[in-house]
C-alpha cells in the first residue's frame, strides 16, 4: 500500500529553509520552574479533563510553524468555529525554523485566552523511520518543558507527527517504547499522543503493538491517533473498523487529522463525523489554511481569519460539526476553577454529586428544564412526579446535555421534577425538586431554530457575551434581513448600554444592534440584533454560524447575570434555547418572551 503524501507547503518552505545546527537544543538543559498540576487523564477509552469531565476533542489543525506571524489572527477565528481544541504544528529545528520555549508559551497563553485546549506536535519527523528524528523530537520537548509543566490541564503533547512512514509495527513500537519513558523521566506529565505508523494511516500498528507501547507509560496517560485520509478513512466500513479495533484496546483514540479527499482517493468524512460522535471519539480536521502542492482543497478557511471554504463549512456547520457537537473543557466552564498541584496520584472517576440549580420553565404543554453540570458526570436522568416529593418516574435517561424539554403535558397541571447524574462509577442522589405548571401561551412553530451558548460563563463580571446560531430546517432559503433576534437580561442599573459584534461568520459589519425595554420575569432590557441585506440568506438545511455578541455598561460596572432571563452558564456549546426569541418580518417564530 502506498504511503500517504505529506501535505505540501513547497513555496513557503523554500523561503524558510535556513536551518542551523545551533537551533537544536539538547534535551535536559531546561529545568522546570513550574509545579505540575492535575490535568487530563485516561480511564478506559475515555479522556477526562482536570475537573473530572469527559473530554471529546473537536477542532482543527493549524500549521503554525510555517505561518508564525498569523497566530494572533488565526486563534480567535478558530475559537469562533466552536472548536474546543487546536492542534499546533511546531518545528524542533530539524527541517524548519525552531519554535523556542518563549514562542510556545505565547501559543499556549493565546489558546488559553480563547478557551482552546492546545495540542502541540513536532512536524519535522513526518514520514521518517529514523530513531534519530524521533529522539530529536523527544529532546525538543524536554528542552521546552518549562512551557509544559504546570499546564497539564490545558496542554496535550503529540510526540511526533506521523513518525515512522513504513507500513509496519515493530520499528514504530520500539521507537515509542523508548520515547515515552524518556519524556516521563524528564518530568513531563502531560497526556501524550502517539500517531499510527504509515504516515498516520496504518492503524494496524496500534492494533498489533499498541498495548506494548502503552505499557511503557508509567502514568498510563496516553492516547493513540489515526490520520484518516484515503487509506485509513476511505469508506464507511474502514472508518468504523479502525475506530472499533482501536477502542478494543481499552485506550482512547482520536482522529488527529482527516480531510474530505486526498491525493490518492476519496475520504468518507461524513462517516468520520457521525461515527466519532456515536462512539465519543475526538477529531481534529486538517487544516485551517495554507495547504499547497495540489491539496489546497484541504484548507478550512481562506486565510488566518478568512471565510470558511466548503470543507470548512462541513467541519464547522454540518450536523456533527464543531458548532453542534463541541463542548469546552470543564476548566473553562467550572466557576472558580483553579489548577490543583499534582500529588502524583492518577485520579479515577467517583460517583458524581447530585446536580444543583434545577429550574423548570413553563411552555405550552411542555416544561423546559435546566441544571448545573455535575463534575465527572457523563449523563443525566430526568424524573417526574404528579405530586410533590414523588414517587418519581424516570422519563429520560442518558441525557448528555444539562437541559431537557418535557413535552406532551397538560396545561394547568403542576409537575414535579428531579435530576440525577451518572458516570462509570455510579449514580448520584436526586437533585432538589423543581415544579412547573405549563401555560397556554402558544410556542411558535417554525422551521427556524435559534441556538445559544454562553461565551462568558462568569455571571458577575462587567461584560455579557451571548453567542448565537440560527438554523434553517426548512426547504426554502430565508433572507437574514427579514430576521431579528432578542436576548433578555436585567441591566442592574440605569447606565447606557453598549454592544459590539466581535465576530460573525456572516460578517460583523452586516449585523446591527439596538436596546429596548421589557417588563417580564428576570428581564427589564433586551438587545435586538438585525441584519443588513449584505448578510445574505440561510440556505435550506444551513445555518449562520457563530454570531458573537458582547455588551457592557458605559461605566463598565459589573452585572449580575444569575437572574437574567436568557442567561445560562451551563450552555457552553450551541443548544436550542427558547429563552431567546427570533422574529421573521415581525412575527415571533422562535422562543418564549419573558
Amino acid at each position: 500500500m502506498a504511503r500517504k503524501r505529506l501535505k505540501s507547503f513547497a513555496t513557503m518552505l523554500l523561503a524558510m529553509a535556513v536551518i542551523t545546527a545551533s537551533a537544536i537544543v539538547s534535551g535536559g538543559q531546561a529545568s522546570a520552574a513550574a509545579t505540575p498540576v492535575k490535568g487530563f487523564y485516561v480511564n478506559g477509552t475515555t479522556l477526562y479533563d482536570a475537573t473530572g469531565k469527559p473530554f471529546v476533542m473537536r477542532g482543527v489543525n493549524h500549521a503554525h510553524t510555517w505561518f508564525k506571524n498569523d497566530l494572533a489572527a488565526a486563534i480567535p477565528a478558530i475559537a469562533a468555529t466552536g472548536s474546543n481544541t487546536v492542534r499546533i504544528v511546531l518545528s524542533d529545528g530539524g527541517q524548519w525554523t525552531r519554535d523556542d520555549v518563549a514562542s510556545v508559551q505565547n501559543i499556549i497563553a493565546l489558546c488559553d485566552q480563547y478557551n482552546l485546549i492546545t495540542m502541540l506536535e513536532v512536524h519535522d519527523a513526518t514520514g521518517s523511520d529514523s530513531a534519530s528524528t524521533l529522539n530529536r523530537a523527544v529532546d525538543y520537548w524536554i528542552s521546552i518543558k518549562d512551557a509544559l509543566i504546570g499546564k497539564e490541564d490545558r496542554v496535550i503533547v503529540n510526540i511526533a507527527n506521523e513518525w515512522f512512514g513504513s507500513w509496519s509495527s515493530d520499528g514504530w513500537a520500539s521507537g515509542y517504547q523508548a520515547a515515552i519513558p524518556a519524556l516521563r523521566n524528564a518530568g513531563i506529565k502531560n497526556t501524550l499522543v502517539v500517531d499510527a505508523a504509515g504516515w498516520g494511516q496504518y492503524p494496524n500498528s496500534i492494533f498489533e503493538k499498541g498495548l506494548a507501547v502503552a505499557s511503557t507509560d508509567p502514568l498510563k496517560n496516553m492516547i493513540f491517533s489515526i490520520h484518516m485520509y484515503e487509506y485509513a478513512g476511505g469508506d464507511a466500513a474502514t472508518v468504523k473498523s479502525n475506530i472499533d479495533n482501536a477502542l478494543a484496546l481499552n485506550i482512547p483514540v482520536i482522529i488527529g487529522e482527516f480531510g474530505h479527499k486526498h491525493s490518492s482517493g476519496d475520504v468518507d468524512e461524513a462517516t468520520i463525523l457521525s461515527y466519532t460522535q456515536q462512539k465519543g471519539v475526538g477529531w481534529l480536521a486538517w487544516s485551517w489554511y495554507g495547504n499547497g502542492g495540489g491539496v489546497e482543497y484541504l484548507d478550512l478557511a481562506t486565510g488566518p481569519a478568512g471565510s470558511l471554504t466548503d470543507w470548512g463549512r462541513t467541519v464547522v456547520n454540518s450536523t456533527y460539526g464543531t458548532l453542534a457537537t463541541s463542548q469546552l473543557s470543564g476548566i473553562y466552564t467550572t466557576p472558580g476553577y483553579q489548577p490543583v498541584p499534582d500529588n502524583g496520584n492518577t485520579p479515577v472517576p467517583t460517583v458524581p454529586a447530585a446536580p444543583t440549580g434545577l429550574t423548570a420553565a413553563a411552555g405550552n404543554g411542555q416544561a423546559v428544564l435546566s441544571w448545573n453540570a455535575s463534575s465527572g458526570a457523563t449523563s443525566y436522568a430526568v424524573k417526574r412526579a404528579a405530586v410533590s416529593g414523588g414517587p418519581y418516574t424516570t422519563i429520560a435517561s442518558n441525557v448528555a446535555a444539562t437541559s431537557y424539554t418535557d413535552t406532551g403535558l397538560t396545561n394547568g397541571n403542576t409537575y414535579y421534577y428531579v435530576v440525577s447524574a451518572a458516570n462509570s462509577a455510579g449514580t448520584s442522589s436526586n437533585s432538589t425538586q423543581a415544579s412547573v405548571t405549563p401555560q397556554g401561551t402558544p410556542v411558535p412553530s417554525s422551521s427556524l431554530v435559534l441556538q445559544y451558548r454562553a461565551g462568558d460563563t462568569n455571571s458577575s463580571d462587567n461584560q455579557i457575551k451571548p453567542y448565537f446560531n440560527i438554523k434553517n430546517n426548512g426547504t426554502s432559503p430565508v433572507n437574514l434581513s427579514s430576521l431579528k433576534l432578542r436576548y433578555y437580561f436585567t441591566k442592574d442599573g440605569n447606565q447606557t448600554m453598549n454592544a459590539w459584534i466581535d465576530w460573525a461568520q456572516v460578517g460583523s459589519s452586516n449585523i446591527q444592534t439596538a436596546f429596548g425595554s421589557v417588563s417580564g420575569t428576570n428581564a427589564d432590557t433586551y438587545v435586538e440584533l438585525s441584519f443588513t441585506a449584505a448578510a445574505g440568506s440561510i440556505a435550506p438545511g444551513g445555518q449562520t454560524g457563530d454570531i458573537q455578541l458582547r455588551m457592557s455598561k458605559a461605566d463598565w460596572s459589573n452585572f449580575n447575570e444569575n437572574n437574567d432571563y436568557s442567561f445560562d452558564a451551563t450552555k457552553t456549546s450551541y443548544t436550542d434555547w427558547n429563552k431567546v426569541t427570533l422574529y421573521n418580518n415581525g412575527d415571533l417564530v422562535w422562543g418564549i418572551e419573558p
